[in-house]
C-alpha cells in the first residue's frame, strides 16, 4: 500500500482496521481498560495507514466512548459506550426512526429479562432498595419526588438482572427515560397512581415468592398503563 493510496483511503476502512487491531490486543491480553494505546506513529507503521486515517479512526472510536485522548499524555482505552448508544438513539428520534412506543417496548423487554434473573439470584440489598423506592412513592408529595422514586425502582430492577449490557443500555437512555417518565406521571390521577403503586408492590412480593409468572404479568400491566 503506497502513500498515495493511504491519503485517499476511506475513514470507514481505517476505523475497521484500527478497531480490529485494538480488539486483537485485548484478546492477546496486551491491552486492558485504562491502558495507554500505541502512538499514532506506531499505528501508522503497524497498520500501513496515513496519519489522517489513523486520527480519523481514533476520533470515531472516541466519539463511541471506547477511547479517551488526554492532552500531553496520550490516548487511553476506556468504556464509556453508553454515551455512544445515547447519541445513536437521540439521532434516531430526531430522524423519526423510532418513538416512545418502541422505547417502552425495549424497556419492557429488558425489565422482564431482568426479572427472571432477579428471581434466580435474589439480592437482598437490592430488594430492600425496591421497597425503599415503593415507600418513597407512597410518601411523595410532589411530581419530582414521585419521579425520583419510580426511577429508583426501575433502575434497581434492571440491576437485579445482573447483566451489564442491560445496565449499560438503560444508563445510556436515562435522559430519554426521565423525559418520558415526567411526561407520563404528570398526567396521572390519584387512582392511577395507587394502581401503579400496587403493581410495584406486587412485583416485589412476586420476586420474594419466586413467582415469575405473576411478576411478569404485573410488569406488563405497568407498561400498559404508562404507554
Amino acid at each position: 500500500m503506497n502513500s498515495k493510496s493511504n491519503v485517499s483511503e476511506p475513514s470507514v476502512r481505517a476505523y475497521d482496521i484500527v478497531l480490529n487491531f485494538i480488539k486483537s490486543q485485548i484478546i492477546q491480553k496486551k491491552l486492558k481498560l485504562g491502558d495507554k494505546l500505541p502512538s499514532e506513529r506506531f499505528l501508522m507503521q503497524k497498520l500501513s495507514l496515513s496519519r489522517n486515517s489513523v486520527r480519523e479512526a481514533l476520533r470515531q472510536l472516541e466519539n463511541m466512548g471506547f477511547i479517551k485522548s488526554v492532552h500531553g499524555q496520550g490516548t487511553f482505552l476506556i468504556n464509556n459506550s453508553r454515551e455512544g448508544i445515547s447519541s445513536i438513539f437521540s439521532m434516531l428520534l430526531l430522524l423519526q426512526q423510532t418513538n416512545k412506543e418502541e422505547f417502552l417496548n425495549l424497556r419492557k423487554t429488558l425489565e422482564i429479562a431482568a426479572l427472571e434473573n432477579a428471581i434466580l439470584f435474589k439480592d437482598s440489598d437490592k430488594i430492600a432498595n425496591l421497597k425503599i423506592a415503593i415507600q418513597n412513592m407512597e410518601d411523595a408529595e410532589n411530581l419530582s419526588e414521585l419521579e425520583k422514586a419510580e426511577n429508583l425502582f426501575h433502575k434497581t430492577l434492571i440491576s437485579l438482572g445482573n447483566n451489564r449490557i442491560f445496565t449499560t443500555i438503560m444508563e445510556a437512555l436515562s435522559t430519554l427515560e426521565e423525559s418520558y417518565r415526567h411526561e407520563t406521571l404528570k398526567c396521572i390521577n390519584n387512582n392511577i397512581k395507587k394502581e401503579l403503586l400496587d403493581i410495584h408492590k406486587n412485583i416485589v412480593v412476586s420476586i420474594e415468592n419466586n413467582d415469575i409468572k405473576n411478576a411478569k404479568e404485573a410488569l406488563i400491566k405497568h407498561f400498559e398503563i404508562i404507554k
